[in-house]
């Protein structure tokens, strides 16, 4: 007989509640430098459309995104001990008429490979697994994510080279690669995020079978493959327009007026999923009712509209 696991501690229990109560529900603006090397165009679309829910995150997690935040400060500590100037940390990246959004973790002059040479810097700690892989592949073959979070790191401010700095959390180990600029792999990435931006058709699936590595832990997944309604939000709304030329803006053909975060996630009794996200075959739109309907797998009709609780459940016939 296997022995009964221990109960979690009540003071962990508590510790691990506090950092989930202080915790906010996170909608980002855009597409996240970090969150572009993803693979999947679907992915980055359904990202950017707030298609899922955001991700409820436990308090261990947020435990080690705080701990995260703390090798940050080692390793900028470690850079300044040997002479190295770092600044600029936390300088805004807007790509894309900032619909591609983030922040770099700092700047640095002397670097003792270049000291006269500015780098971008990205730091990052890893579990021994994965700082294994970075030694042995280095970061572009290894951590794709980060490698063209640097790229466009290094695109935004006009830089050449980043120092791309990892440390071992099992045991203190360190990693340094300098990076070096790409100029058409960076274009490639902004033309892709303009795409995905500009859209209304979610890009075609990484895979069709829902049991594939990079489709089974995707938060989309249940959008994707298992015929799940999209979240409700005006980013779903077949209103929705993202706007050129600004710093993310975005607004509603439906209103003609801009639309501010808040607004975004509550939408208005107006609002009509967009077609493509629908997992139901539509059948008929009245324009002058805002109606679309569509036919359910079950032969039911649903139909969405203004007097509708966007939920299939409301058929009508």
């Amino acid at each position: 007989m296997a022995p009964l696991p221990r109960p979690q501690a009540s003071t962990v229990s508590a510790i691990y509640a506090a950092y989930e109560a202080a915790n906010k529900a996170y909608d980002s603006w855009g597409l996240s430098v970090g969150e572009m090397g993803t693979e999947c165009d679907r992915a980055l679309f359904y990202n950017f459309r707030w298609a899922s829910h955001p991700e409820e995150i436990d308090g261990r997690k947020l435990s080690i995104f705080r701990t995260g935040d703390r090798w940050e400060e080692v390793l900028v500590s470690d850079l300044e001990r040997i002479g190295v100037e770092v600044y600029d940390q936390q300088d805004r990246i807007r790509l894309v008429h900032g619909f591609v959004r983030g922040k770099c973790d700092g700047k640095a002059m002397g670097v003792p490979e270049a000291p006269a040479t500015e780098h971008l810097c990205e730091f990052k700690s890893s579990n021994d697994k994965g700082f294994k892989e970075i030694v042995k592949h280095g970061c572009q073959k290894a951590k794709p994510l980060h490698y063209t979070q640097c790229q466009l790191g290094m695109y935004a401010f006009g830089l050449t080279r980043c120092l791309y700095y990892v440390v071992n959390k099992n045991d203190d180990a360190r990693y340094v690669e300098r990076l070096h600029f790409d100029l058409e792999f960076c274009l490639r990435q902004l033309a892709r995020a303009e795409r995905i931006v500009f859209t209304d058709t979610p890009p075609s699936r990484i895979s069709d079978n829902p049991d594939f590595f990079g489709c089974r832990f995707c938060k989309h997944k249940a959008v994707c493959h298992e015929g799940a309604m999209p979240r409700v939000s005006c980013r779903t709304c077949l209103h929705f327009q993202p706007e050129r030329g600004g710093d993310c803006h975005v607004s509603c053909a439906r209103w003609s007026k801009p639309l501010g975060i808040e607004e975004q996630r509550s939408a208005c009794p107006a609002m009509l999923f967009l077609p493509a996200l629908v997992p139901f075959e539509q059948i008929d739109c009245d324009p002058e009712a805002e109606t679309i309907t569509y036919r359910t797998p079950s032969g039911a009709l649903w139909i969405d509209g203004a007097a509708n609780d966007n939920e299939p459940g409301s058929t009508k016939a």
